[in-house]
């Protein structure tokens, strides 16, 4: 075996998942952020939404278009949720033939969810990726049961 180095760039996408009042839930995002002690709000959280639409405002793109420009590979661990609400950037994915890895159906903590509904939730996120790319996950990379 050669000398060299191995490099694997991954690009997470998550945003469109995260907890939000326009998902149906109680209230916004508070853990998952930059925002150091962000309480979670029963309405739009302004700040939290800006912190989360960047991503798939400009922050995908720009990655995008580097890789794009040079061939380089890329794995995307895709929440299956937020890639469902942007299918740009679903389309901009299967034109680069990106890998496509199963970051679970949402961008949610999971440590006090019914098993059942976790379960649910798995086979969801592997069932969406499928329509969504016309084959499944490459492969999977689960939040833990933990805050």
């Amino acid at each position: 075996m050669g000398r060299g180095s191995r490099c694997q760039f991954v690009l997470n996408y998550e945003e469109g998942a995260e907890n939000h009042v326009l998902h149906g839930d109680a209230g916004s995002e508070q853990f998952l952020s930059d925002i150091i002690g962000a309480a979670s709000y029963p309405a739009r959280h302004m700040s939290m939404d800006s912190l989360y639409e960047y991503g798939s405002r400009a922050g995908f793109w720009r990655i995008h278009r580097e890789f794009s420009q040079r061939g380089l590979p890329l794995t995307v661990f895709g929440v299956a949720m937020a890639l469902a609400r942007h299918p740009e950037i679903v389309a901009a994915i299967k034109a680069a033939d990106y890998d496509v890895v199963s970051h679970g159906w949402r961008w949610i903590h999971y440590q006090h969810m019914d098993i059942a509904e976790e379960r649910a939730h798995l086979q969801k996120a592997v069932q969406v990726l499928t329509d969504l790319f016309g084959k499944p996950p490459t492969g999977w990379l689960y939040r833990p049961r933990q805050p």
